[in-house]
């Protein structure tokens, strides 16, 4: 059974949770067909430069989790603190901080090269060259480590489906931020495990499951919760649907909702709900 992983470069921490998830599960992936990283247009000098003169270094996170970059300059970085790359500028009160109590990010080719598997990155994940390379991986079953929209070309390849996993129940909460949103609304959190189709989170459902973030006191933590539980259904359900055991519900369209990218001023409501141990509806 070939499993590949269609994903973008810089996902690290999501696709190598993923990759071992998969592993916990004792299934093989054949390969990971990953988006390249688009040309880095800043260097660590100038972000740093930039980020001392304005007192924040929020675009510095990309940096340190893209390791395209960090590689490439490497160098500048080290001339222009003096210090290990390892260490991450954080704003605090206005004022630039280093930390050095930070490790480097596992990247997807690392984990890749580790488990020997194959890795192949191509400039559009909806080319012939895509397709072309999953042909190639006989992939059976295509799993998705966030993606854009990928269209039916790449879809037909995979001869058992392609499976995403929703961060949110379906088909209540399609769309983004629906973790935020299932909060906003009342619902309880949780993550679904789904058949990709030609719609937007309208495949049809696997795997539904509701996860108690009444421990969470912040979406950040929320997200942190969920992400990490999505990562062990989208394995789980993988092993089950090769083992035949699994029945696919279709969606209909009209039982949902599509939700798009939540205003701030909301997000400090579902902070608050957050910060008070939101439990939701847990037995709906």
């Amino acid at each position: 059974m070939n499993i590949v992983i269609l994903c973008k470069i810089w996902n690290h921490k999501k696709v190598v949770e993923i990759l071992q998830a998969l592993r916990a599960q004792e299934l093989r992936v054949r390969g990971v067909v990953a988006l390249a990283a688009p040309p880095s247009r800043t260097t660590f000098a100038q972000a740093v430069r930039k980020a001392r003169e304005h007192g924040v270094a929020p675009m510095l996170a990309h940096f340190f989790s893209n390791p395209v970059d960090r590689d490439e300059h490497l160098h500048e970085f080290v001339a222009v603190n003096g210090v290990h790359p390892t260490a991450a500028l954080r704003s605090r009160n206005g004022q630039l901080h280093l930390e050095n109590n930070l490790r480097p990010q596992l990247t997807i080719a690392e984990y890749a090269r580790q488990h020997q598997i194959e890795m192949t990155c191509v400039e559009d994940l909806n080319s012939p060259t895509c397709a072309a390379v999953l042909q190639h991986m006989r992939t059976d079953i295509l799993l998705f480590g966030g993606v854009p929209i990928i269209r039916a070309n790449i879809l037909a390849v995979p001869k058992i489906c392609t499976l995403n996993v929703h961060m949110a129940l379906l088909p209540e909460f399609r769309g983004m931020n629906v973790a935020e949103w299932s909060i906003f609304n009342g619902a309880a959190v949780g993550v679904t495990v789904h058949q990709v189709d030609a719609g937007v989170d309208t495949g049809a459902i696997l795997y539904r499951e509701k996860i108690d973030v009444a421990d969470c006191g912040t979406i950040a933590a929320m997200r942190v919760k969920v992400s990490r539980q999505q990562h062990l259904a989208l394995a789980q359900c993988t092993r089950l649907l090769i083992e035949n055991k699994l029945t696919p519900t279709p969606q209909h369209k009209a039982e949902g909702k599509q939700y798009y990218f939540m205003h701030e001023k909301l997000k400090k409501i579902v902070e608050r709900r957050l910060a008070k141990g939101y439990q939701g509806n847990l037995d709906r």
